[in-house]
């Protein structure tokens, strides 16, 4: 009767671990929206907001980014709205609506594993096989990809990402532990994730001018 009790304590606690482990995983990419405040030159200039909603087999993330820039006596404005579709973990579609001061841009990415095929208005149809993902900086394993595309056109860029350590960011005036890498090739970034994976802040320059995106939601991660 011992025996029997102390097993089944045993097993009760195995299954309560596992059952923690599994909701951790399955928690990792639950509800949320991740918010970045857009500086440039240390001046706020627009937003950005990635929604993450869970679904039976993953998530959807749905991006939006606006900018409202003057540069001398020219207004310049950006909207980029984003749907990106997971499943298990892997990126199924990609349906991406862009002005680019006046300028539309429209397309789909359709995967099958590694290989896709993306078409729309202003983007040239193609397909390949290289496990390319847009740009799509909120999610931390995009630095171990080497063939991207851009986010406005699907236009195909090369680039290399190395982890530079981890640092401590001054984020709404509070410390936030971070690891630091350095996006190189036909796009450069330094880039900076949290510790639940996700970007806290990215800094790239556009025009000769310092732009940054810094997460304004991230209180619970900071010390």
């Amino acid at each position: 009767m011992r025996h029997s009790f102390i097993q089944g304590t045993v097993l009760c606690t195995l299954a309560a671990g596992f059952i923690g482990s599994l909701g951790a995983m399955t928690s990792a990419y639950a509800d949320e929206t991740l918010s970045y405040q857009v500086l440039k030159e240390g001046e706020p200039i627009g937003f950005e907001t990635v929604e993450i909603t869970d679904t039976p087999d993953g998530y959807t993330a749905k991006i939006k980014t606006r900018t409202d820039v003057k540069v001398l006596f020219l207004q310049f404005q950006y909207g980029h709205e984003r749907t990106e579709i997971w499943r298990d973990n892997q990126l199924v579609s990609v349906d991406t609506d862009t002005n680019d001061d006046g300028s539309p841009y429209l397309y789909k990415a359709e995967y099958d594993g590694d290989c896709y095929e993306v078409a729309g208005k202003r983007v040239a149809k193609r397909d390949a096989c290289d496990g390319a993902w847009p740009l799509t900086l909120w999610r931390e394993d995009i630095t171990a990809k080497t063939s991207l595309y851009s986010v406005i056109n699907a236009e195909p860029y090369a680039v290399t990402t190395r982890k530079t350590g981890t640092e401590t960011l001054a984020i709404e005036n509070r410390e936030t532990p971070a690891t630091h890498y350095v996006m190189s090739g036909d796009v450069d970034r330094d880039l900076w994730y949290g510790i639940d994976g996700k970007l806290l802040k990215t800094s790239f320059k556009r025009k000769g001018y310092d732009i940054d995106f810094v997460r304004v939601d991230a209180k619970n991660l900071q010390k």
